[in-house]
């Protein structure tokens, strides 16, 4: 399909011989998590080159905030309001497309601009399947003042909840690990979809299960 737009162009004349064609998707994480990654995963299997960009806020924000398949663990959307938010777990998106061996996966985000911007370059240099999940706070459907962004951007990464990485060739390197982490509450109570936890009362258990998980990520990093 790209070879034939590529020639339609051409016949038109809206894009000269020596010019490059390429291919950049952007979608949200309820596209990207769920309903496109069938026709992603066809697109892995056959080596289509494009670069597909998912912009995750965590929820379907289009609509109202319902849960999608990058919701957190616990997080109260518009679908899931009761004392313990969100049943289900984030899909670990980045692990699905490196098991299809693509050219490029990388996480980013806006907090971090000088490791955003040089996994973009490389994604920019390759060809073939390249994927970048940027996570992306959002006042609105998180519940906090647009002004505290950069700083939940910066302690979703110093917590570890949100790991900065990349797979290219077979590896997945770790681009920014946190060398001393911030406890995960940190980060959940700078914003509203996570109040639930801590009242009108502390949900201890909850929140050491949050904090768990982050861990064993970690530690299995570590090994």
């Amino acid at each position: 399909m790209l070879a034939a737009f590529r020639a339609i162009l051409l016949e038109r004349k809206r894009l000269s011989s020596e010019e490059d064609l390429q291919v950049v998707v952007l979608t949200g994480d309820g596209a990207a998590y769920g309903m496109g990654l069938s026709a992603t995963s066809s697109a892995m299997d056959r080596n289509l080159d494009f670069i597909y960009l998912c912009y995750d806020n965590e929820g379907y924000g289009n609509t109202g905030q319902q849960y999608s398949s990058a919701t957190p663990h616990a997080a109260a959307t518009a679908t899931s309001r009761g004392n313990r938010g969100y049943p289900g777990y984030k899909k670990d998106l980045f692990a699905i497309w490196a098991a299809h061996r693509p050219a490029y996966v990388a996480t980013v985000i806006g907090a971090e601009p000088l490791d955003l911007a040089r996994k973009i370059e490389t994604a920019r240099s390759l060809r073939g399947p390249r994927m970048i999940i940027a996570l992306a706070p959002c006042p609105t459907g998180w519940d906090y003042d647009p002004r505290e962004s950069i700083n939940i951007g910066r302690l979703a990464v110093r917590t570890g909840v949100w790991p900065l990485k990349e797979y290219r060739d077979g590896k997945v390197v770790h681009t920014k690990a946190p060398r001393e982490r911030v406890p995960v509450e940190a980060y959940l109570q700078a914003q509203g979809r996570f109040d639930h936890l801590f009242k009108p009362q502390r949900n201890d258990k909850l929140l050491a299960e949050l904090q768990a998980r982050v861990d064993a990520y970690w530690d299995a990093v570590a090994e």
